[in-house]
């Protein structure tokens, strides 16, 4: 698949968290593509036998033995020119301008520190992710969370998990959660998280007027 080609209904992308939160499907190499990576994750992705149709970054996070021969086989590397950006956060405005998916799915996002967790979840408060927050869905072994825009919303219950909370990523009116066991009416408020709910057969619904949700479906550890 070439590079140019605008027409993806699915990018995968892979930044640098650690491997132990990757889940299963990714640690087996039977995800299939395409894939764009931010830094390290580039040579995670070689090592299992994908290629990135675009990386992200300087590499600067790979030692130097495996720098210029990862390089040489990267379709292209696309360098960072806003340093108060992180990488995840600049390379999802790429993606959205260069291949307008409708789904862009995150690997590698979570685990490790905390600060770049919190930036990963965060960051779709800014304006300039906002508007994308809908099209991007965090995945890790244990957990798949999803942003949602203003509106009124019907979720299915994915195989596997257990609970579903939602997070106020900034300020929210009118949060309604219609079906789920603990229901919520019309709730207006600050940054905030109702963890471990759940679902009520395979699909419940929630609505609210303002601010930004994720909602996170998540099963205990193993």
């Amino acid at each position: 698949m070439q590079a140019q080609d605008k027409t993806n209904q699915l990018i995968r992308l892979l930044v640098g968290g650690p491997q132990s939160e990757w889940p299963l499907e990714l640690k087996n190499g039977s995800l299939l593509g395409p894939w764009v990576a931010a830094d390290r994750g580039a040579l995670y992705l070689m090592k299992l036998g994908i290629t990135p149709i675009l990386t992200f970054g300087d590499l600067d996070s790979i030692h130097f033995e495996h720098h210029s021969d990862l390089a040489s086989k990267l379709p292209e590397i696309i360098s960072k020119e806003e340093q108060v950006q992180t990488d995840a956060e600049a390379i999802l405005q790429v993606i959205e301008q260069k291949y307008q998916p409708k789904l862009i799915e995150i690997y590698g996002a979570t685990g490790g520190r905390l600060d770049h967790l919190l930036h990963n979840i965060l960051m779709f408060a800014k304006p300039n992710l906002k508007r994308i927050a809908d099209q991007c869905r965090i995945i890790d072994k244990n957990n798949v969370i999803d942003f949602y825009l203003p509106g009124n919303y019907t979720i299915e219950k994915i195989s596997g998990m257990k609970y579903v909370g939602f997070a106020a990523i900034e300020p929210v009116t009118g949060l309604t959660l219609i079906d789920e066991k603990y229901p919520l009416t019309d709730w207006n408020g600050p940054v905030t998280i109702w963890g471990s709910n759940e679902f009520v057969g395979e699909t419940n619904h929630f609505s609210f007027k303002s601010g930004l949700i994720a909602v996170i479906q998540s099963k205990d550890a193993d």
